[in-house]
């Protein structure tokens, strides 16, 4: 730690989590949560947007990146405790959540049990209440994972999440992450993307228990995570609003990065005197 408190901690651990700490640590903290299959890395275009105003935590969810493996035994409720964990670690009374996809179910989890330990929460890019024709197809993909691993739907996902210019413009990345989702844990990953198709409806009873300003956002062009099932979920929420990003499918964190590190500034800055 410098003696202005900005700190940059690579490569942390703590009981099998992997965590980055950004930003100085006299501001408000936010933690961003990433998607299934990915990792901490897919948040860079937030982390620099927001370390001028805020610290910011990114971490590995159980099963991703560098922390430890999932076990059959892994469930939303583990993985909102890994948070729980993670900012009693580092003492942090209370954060700004940030969940994406998979992280927005994990966030929704973790609201509805520690809505204390919240400022704000953002629910992106994340299902709920799915469709009987979605539900059928997220079944099929489930089983597909079960039985091929990560390399099951790979090609297909990644048209589902970016838009043909953004993968025509940015080649590099697209096989990048294209690796890094290949290269998951088998059994972890099949684990995790059971839980994120089976999901959608987690916490439903207890969204009434949330009470810190909450935004829910997606894209237009989502096909998975619909403006539909924002609005719905928002309405389960009190107070909660909800923002839908014209044009953006579901990677928009990569994709549309400037306009969600808007909407993020914009939604932080109210809740945050």
């Amino acid at each position: 730690m410098s003696a202005e408190g900005r700190v940059s901690l690579p490569l942390k651990m703590h009981q099998g989590t992997h965590y980055q700490v950004f930003g100085d640590t006299t501001k408000p903290t936010i933690v961003l949560v990433h998607g299934v299959g990915l990792d901490h890395t897919m948040w860079q275009s937030q982390v620099r947007s927001l370390t001028s105003n805020y610290q910011v935590l990114t971490y590995d969810l159980t099963g991703h990146g560098l922390s430890q493996h999932a076990t059959p035994a892994t469930d939303l409720a583990t993985l909102a405790q890994q948070l729980l964990q993670l900012m009693d670690h580092l003492q942090l009374p209370k954060v700004n959540l940030v969940g994406f996809s998979l992280g927005g179910l994990v966030a929704r989890v973790f609201a509805t049990a520690h809505n204390e330990r919240l400022n704000s929460l953002v629910i992106m890019n994340s299902v709920f209440n799915r469709s009987a024709q979605l539900r059928s197809a997220i079944l099929y993909r489930i089983a597909q994972v079960d039985q091929h691993g990560p390399s099951a739907n790979i090609d297909q996902a990644l048209e589902r999440w970016f838009s043909p210019a953004y993968a025509r413009a940015n080649p590099a990345y697209m096989v990048q992450l294209r690796n890094k989702v290949l290269n998951n844990h088998r059994p972890s990953y099949s684990r995790c993307y059971r839980l994120f198709g089976e999901g959608d409806n987690a916490a439903a009873a207890q969204l009434d228990q949330i009470s810190c300003p909450t935004l829910v956002m997606t894209g237009a062009l989502d096909p998975g995570s619909t403006p539909t099932m924002s609005h719905a979920l928002a309405d389960k929420i009190e107070g909660a609003s909800t923002h839908i990003i014209t044009a953006a499918r579901h990677m928009m964190p990569v994709e549309n990065a400037n306009q969600v590190n808007q909407c993020l500034a914009d939604f932080l800055a109210r809740h945050n005197l």
